[in-house]
């Protein structure tokens, strides 16, 4: 056999070895994300408000939950994903929230070695998710996601982790938080 031949071969064989094993590893993908939304919202579900947009130092009614899971919000700003240092106001949060978002909020005098825990937890989470401190909280620590509240008196790493990536992503936008 030529040289040629024989490349042309090895060649032939790799490409075929590399698309089937592209498409069993999509074909996992999509399962994982098929099993994760199959799965329950986590947390205590909070009645869904009327979700205008509204401008930032716009009046408007009070969130019927603390922190809030729906409500008014801004129509273009958004929080972005990761760990922010001070609060954002909770009109960007939501907008965050309707496109996805989990929000990992702490009471703002939680100390400093569990804040520590915290943003480990969350960076070991996958997903649309944003950690914050927050004023005047009735618990240490709270979860929210669209329309779902969980409310947390102490660190609990394997139900803030499950929160975060069971409830990421499903609200009714899905675009950039």
């Amino acid at each position: 056999m030529k040289k040629e031949n024989i490349i042309i071969i090895g060649v032939v064989l790799l490409s075929s070895i590399l698309v089937f094993g592209f498409s069993l590893l999509g074909e996992k993908k999509e399962t994982k994300e098929e099993d994760r939304l199959e799965r329950p919202l986590l947390g205590e579900k909070v009645e869904e408000m009327k979700s205008s947009h509204i401008a930032l130092e716009d009046v408007h009614e009070p969130y019927n939950s603390n922190p809030p899971t729906s409500g008014p919000h801004t129509g273009n700003d958004v929080a972005g994903a990761g760990i922010k240092d001070s609060p954002v106001p909770d009109e960007i949060v939501v907008h965050s929230l309707e496109h996805g978002a989990v929000v990992l909020w702490y009471r703002e005098d939680l100390k400093q070695e569990d804040v520590e825990k915290l943003r480990q937890i969350f960076v070991g989470a996958s997903g649309k998710k944003i950690m914050m401190p927050r004023q005047n909280m009735e618990t240490p620590i709270a979860l929210t996601s669209w329309n779902y509240i969980l409310k947390l008196e102490t660190i609990d790493e394997d139900i803030i982790k499950e929160f975060i990536e069971t409830n990421n992503d499903r609200a009714p936008e899905k675009a950039p938080i």
